[in-house]
């Protein structure tokens, strides 16, 4: 098992916070938790903002050789009338939490704007990298995923994601980056160079190829390729104040355009 800096160990140390909307479902966001703490050594902490969370229900991704599970209490909490975007912003800082994991419910619109409601808010109160799921489909037994990459700041996380997801499911990865058509020389070397700066997150992880594509819609290329794939992880395109209610049009135009998991990192 590895060690902290302090010389404690990590799974006694920042849990990942397993935010759950639905305490009964979620199982995307479970599966998440469950890939990211064991990726790094440390336990889950499932914490619903409305009530506490499905102990049995946290079966549905826990494994032998997986992560211990934490149960937070927010009963008090909810008597207070605060939003779930600030228990679970408060939650992170009482728990020294390492990132906040949530799943985007099913009466949640995934289009752009203020509409975006409790998920956003979640996202945009977080005082630490937070990791949203879109709901659709499932995240456990995947093959293979898709990993946008265009040298944003948010790169290292989306890799870690999905390299915490590979691991966990024995999965491939690829590490695709869209040029216009005929770019130049300068512009591919650009994009080379962002894929050689994410496979340099995979660390030691082997099961991966790159992908330098050609293309004038990077959102359309990527709806199209996912055809071939099980799941989509892939960063938020900015790091502006906006990115906390708004991804970004190329990121809601494939969550829209696409019928498998969509995993989107939001780095502090």
């Amino acid at each position: 098992m590895r060690m902290g800096e302090d010389g404690t160990s990590p799974r006694n140390g920042r849990p990942v916070l397993g935010t759950l909307l639905d305490p009964t479902g979620d199982t995307q966001a479970r599966e998440l938790s469950f890939a990211l703490a064991r990726e790094a050594d440390r336990p889950v902490r499932l914490l619903s903002p409305g009530r506490v969370p499905d102990a049995q229900g946290s079966s549905t991704a826990a494994r032998a050789d997986g992560p211990p599970v934490q149960f937070a209490c927010t009963e008090s909490a909810v008597g207070t009338g605060r939003s779930p975007a600030d228990i679970v912003a408060q939650e992170a800082v009482d728990a020294g939490a390492d990132v906040v994991t949530v799943e985007r419910p099913s009466s949640e619109s995934p289009g752009t704007g203020l509409r975006r409601e409790t998920t956003d808010r979640i996202v945009g109160n977080s005082p630490i990298d937070t990791v949203v799921a879109n709901g659709n489909g499932e995240l456990d037994g995947l093959a293979s995923i898709l990993v946008p990459v265009a040298g944003g700041p948010h790169t290292e996380l989306t890799v870690r994601v999905a390299r915490a997801l590979a691991d966990r499911e024995n999965a491939w990865i690829e590490l695709f980056t869209v040029v216009p058509t005929g770019a130049d020389a300068d512009r591919r070397s650009a994009a080379a160079g962002h894929l050689a700066d994410a496979r340099g997150y995979l660390g030691e992880f082997e099961e991966f190829d790159t992908w330098l594509y050609e293309a004038d819609d990077p959102a359309a290329a990527i709806a199209e390729q996912s055809a071939y794939y099980d799941a989509i992880v892939m960063g938020a395109p900015t790091k502006s104040h906006l990115k906390r209610v708004v991804f970004g049009s190329t990121t809601d135009s494939v969550d829209e355009s696409v019928d498998i998991p969509v995993v989107t990192a939001v780095s502090k």
